[in-house]
């Protein structure tokens, strides 16, 4: 998942949140980025420099993809984002992507200093991996010793970010943790179930709506964005609970419409007057059709909306492009100056870090 970062703005009814690419000076590691197919929810910078880039120009500005890492961390509100980091000068060459990630997410001094100001990593101070391993779509990850330490309000924050950073991984959608070879059955602290097997199905900043049946429940995961306290934006998953429905990508970009819950800290992507004509898909392509009495032809698009459209479509699907008209004409163009006359793949990277 890749997304842009920008200084913050005020909103207007067709003037979004727009996008910032922070560049971080780091240790940083290797790795890549997209991952799709949500399912229901289951019983580091030293110079931060405003850019306007996205798709292939955010992968040139992150170089060598392969010295790329994509790890959720901890913002000042509490939600899990996710941070691409890349990795300058000395590294550990014996390491693998996920160690790296794994040490990336681990609460160290030195990390610390060069994580963007507001965010922090989730794992304790001297966690250790026993050993990583990936074996086709599942990674395994045995830990030397118990978390220890965390609040019990936290512990799921943990399992989170771990598996989503570890299915932001190549091929990677499942995840196996373990202690002393051990499976982790729960947390000590909230006793919080953990399956054998995890996968993105068990949510990330997950959330309820109003009047939901938990027993008749589904997880949609939307992309809204929020601000640092400098004004820098970012954008942050939430898995919302909702009644089940038999059109899970209708049923996201629905709550993507309606926006964040009241009293939160996350900004609205996309403006309430949008409706849906038509959501279909085929093969490997979201077809959605927009309505909004607002726009105008040959108007632009906010870049922000239709970044968040594709991100919370692809995460919806498991689809990897998505292809947008609105009011019937699909021949789009943002306000980045970004065609939208042909299907847009989802993003790689998620505000993406580099030196």
């Amino acid at each position: 998942m890749k997304t842009r970062l920008s200084k913050g703005k005020r909103f207007g009814k067709w003037t979004l949140l727009l996008a910032l690419l922070p560049l971080l000076s780091a240790c940083g590691f290797g790795g890549n980025g997209a991952k799709n197919a949500a399912e229901s929810i289951d019983p580091p910078p030293s110079i931060v420099e405003q850019t306007m880039l996205q798709g292939a120009e955010a992968d040139s500005a992150l170089g060598d993809q392969s010295d790329v890492v994509t790890v959720y961390l901890l913002d000042a509100n509490g939600y899990l984002a996710p941070m691409s980091l890349r990795m300058e000068g000395s590294q550990d060459v014996s390491s693998t992507t996920a160690e790296k990630a794994i040490a990336w997410m681990t609460v160290n001094k030195r990390s610390a200093e060069q994580l963007p100001p507001g965010f922090a990593a989730v794992l304790p101070e001297g966690t250790s991996a026993k050993s990583v391993v990936q074996d086709k779509d599942t990674i395994s990850v045995d830990f030397v010793a118990p978390f220890s330490e965390i609040p019990a309000k936290q512990e799921r924050k943990v399992i989170e970010a771990l598996v989503w950073t570890l299915t932001e991984l190549p091929g990677v959608d499942k995840v196996k943790l373990s202690v002393g070879g051990k499976p982790i059955r729960s947390m000590p602290a909230s006793k919080l179930p953990v399956d054998s097997v995890l996968t993105r199905g068990f949510g990330i900043n997950v959330e309820s709506a109003a009047d939901v049946e938990l027993s008749r429940s589904m997880g949609v995961t939307l992309y809204f964005s929020a601000q640092t306290k400098d004004g820098e934006g970012y954008f942050v998953p939430v898995t919302r609970l909702i009644n089940r429905q038999a059109d899970p990508a209708k049923a996201a970009l629905e709550q993507l419409i309606s926006g964040p819950l009241p009293k939160t800290s996350l900004k609205a992507v996309l403006t309430s007057d949008l409706s849906i004509e038509k959501l279909s898909q085929l093969a490997d392509t979201v077809d959605v059709s927009l309505k909004s009495d607002d726009w105008s032809p040959q108007s632009p698009v906010p870049a922000e909306m239709m970044e968040a459209l594709v991100l919370t479509l692809t995460e919806a699907t498991g689809a990897p492009q998505v292809l947008v008209a609105m009011n019937g004409d699909d021949a789009l163009v943002d306000s980045d100056n970004k065609s939208y006359d042909h299907p847009v793949t989802r993003p790689a990277y998620a505000n993406a870090l580099s030196r």
